[in-house]
């Protein structure tokens, strides 16, 4: 027993909401106390000509009610505060157990960094508190930083972003909780974004309402969350909330993996890694048994497939990594090696991305964040029932996947993202053109056949992040290698070139740009990487497109 909280520390999902209130039995809890949590968040980027929005979060005031008589905000810009302001009218009384509000802040006038310091005042009935940014125990309580870029995101005509793995308020358990979705939707546009994929673990959407430690047959959860995509894809003409879910199932070594299953309304269970039943780790399908029952509108991607596995989570949940033959057949659309962070995973994925685009396979990429809110900076539990962790990182639309799309809509969406007319990024964008095709918004994921090619290449970034440093572009020939065929480098904010591509053979083309991080605003590198243009050989009854 004296081993638990260490395995709770390996076992914990990360990337979160913190809920304190939960300890396992005999067991003391330094975070734990007789409030509801009470956090801020702010988009850790902002549009330009927008207003701010701040969100305020109360959970678990069904346990503990409160009453939150103030809320003052101080802006601060460089050294000076720039605004300050009383969010509150009067006081509120807070019961529920999720309650959320998101004020709307003008900042006309700033650019660049500022700092958002989110005051609370609060009584419980004993006595008053005052809290900056959050109430848990041992954390920073530091401002929320955001960044007001003086132009939008770097994007093509009818190019649309969006945040492809995230988590949502209907992930509540013993360790963690996510974002309303309504609140994801707000947040998302101060982003840039058009749209965000909500896919909730499949062991936390077949719990009861009330209790996480058990499951409910009739899956209130799981309607209750269709239904609200449903009423919030109604309401909303030029943002959509992609129904999803993440499904725990077994990998070809029998080891527990994520499938991202996106647009399908009938639920699929797996909960062989959600630690609701101790070393009872067997998923109830495996990765060939869920392509086989899904619904024929639904498409799958390997979620986060070659991510670190940690020595406890394998042995007390049965995790693993996706293996290479894991990506057999043709069921599987696609891969999201881009989850938050250009680690050791990322360049895995990629590596195992390309590999399958040379033995012929049409898999596409997308990128995510697997946020669970965190639209500023993630609070995690740390040390199990003793600190709380913080890190800015794996933040919700750091990431992107871009589509090439006319008109917002869930099922355009799925649409495209099912074709691979789409590309990841995390700041400048890449296109890929065929002369003369019938694909006026771009030829990525698209197929010609002929051998004779000419190709508009076009790249665009922005002072956020940084001018082109190169782009390129490969070629992989269908059985045999992937080859650079050009690479032009210190382009400044866009460039565009013409060229031209003789085939001999089965390939594709994609494209992939990195910016300099001596002129970017936060001095990191971005990325941007196209999914491929696939060509075959003109045959005597085939005609160029």
């Amino acid at each position: 027993m004296i081993q638990v909280p260490s395995i709770v520390w390996q076992l914990a999902p990360i990337f979160l909401y913190a809920e304190t209130h939960y300890r396992f039995k005999y067991f003391f809890s330094f975070l734990r106390k007789k409030e509801p949590e009470i956090l801020a968040d702010a988009p850790h980027r902002l549009e330009p000509n927008t207003t701010l929005p701040i969100l305020v979060l109360v959970k678990d005031a069904h346990l503990y009610p409160v009453a939150l008589n103030g809320i003052t905000l101080h802006i601060r810009a460089g050294n000076s505060i720039v605004h300050k302001m009383n969010l509150l009218n009067s006081t509120l009384e807070i019961n529920q157990k999720l309650w959320w509000h998101i004020f709307e802040i003008p900042v006309t006038g700033l650019t660049g960094n500022i700092e958002c310091d989110v005051l609370f005042e609060l009584n419980d009935g004993r006595q008053k508190r005052f809290y900056h940014n959050d109430n848990y125990k041992t954390s920073s309580r530091k401002n929320l930083n955001v960044s007001i870029s003086p132009t939008p995101l770097p994007r093509f005509k009818n190019l649309n972003f969006g945040e492809c793995h995230s988590h949502s308020s209907y992930t509540d358990d013993q360790v963690e909780y996510g974002s309303p979705l309504g609140a994801s939707v707000r947040l998302g546009k101060s982003l840039g974004l058009s749209f965000f994929c909500a896919t909730d673990h499949s062991y936390d959407l077949d719990d009861e309402v009330d209790n996480y430690l058990l499951n409910d047959p009739n899956l209130p959860k799981w309607k209750s969350f269709q239904k609200e995509v449903d009423e919030l894809n109604s309401a909303h003409d030029d943002f959509a909330v992609i129904r999803g879910e993440e499904v725990t199932s077994r990998n070809s070594s029998g080891q527990n993996v994520h499938l991202l299953l996106l647009g399908n309304k009938n639920f699929i269970n797996g909960k062989g890694d959600g630690a609701e039943q101790w070393l009872k780790t067997r998923s109830e399908h495996a990765l060939g048994e869920i392509f086989d029952i899904l619904e024929s509108h639904s498409i799958t991607y390997a979620a986060h497939p070659r991510e670190p596995v940690s020595i406890l989570q394998r042995l007390l949940l049965g995790r693993g990594k996706w293996q290479e033959r894991d990506f057999d057949g043709d069921k599987l659309s696609g891969i999201q090696f881009a989850n938050g962070q250009t680690s050791a995973g990322f360049n895995d994925g990629y590596r195992i991305w390309i590999k399958a685009l040379l033995q012929g396979k049409h898999l596409f990429t997308m990128a995510g964040n697997d946020a669970h809110g965190n639209f500023n900076r993630f609070r995690q539990i740390g040390i199990p029932f003793l600190k709380i962790r913080e890190m800015d990182r794996q933040l919700f639309g750091k990431m992107r996947t871009g589509v090439f799309l006319e008109s917002i809509s869930e099922n355009g969406i799925l649409q495209t993202l099912r074709s691979g007319k789409s590309i990841i990024s995390d700041g400048p964008v890449v296109n890929l053109s065929v002369e003369s095709s019938p694909f006026h918004l771009s030829s990525i994921g698209c197929s010609y056949a002929g051998t004779k090619h000419t190709i508009l290449l076009e790249v665009r970034t922005s002072t956020e992040y940084g001018t082109i440093e190169y782009v390129k572009v490969f070629k992989g020939i269908i059985g045999g290698h992937e080859t650079e065929i050009l690479c032009e480098k210190k382009l400044g904010y866009e460039w565009d070139r013409k060229f031209f591509l003789e085939i001999s053979e089965e390939c594709y083309i994609r494209a992939e740009s990195w910016t300099s991080p001596a002129d970017a605003a936060d001095r990191q590198a971005h990325f941007c990487m196209t999914n491929p243009v696939w060509f075959t050989v003109r045959d005597k009854h085939q005609r160029d497109k």
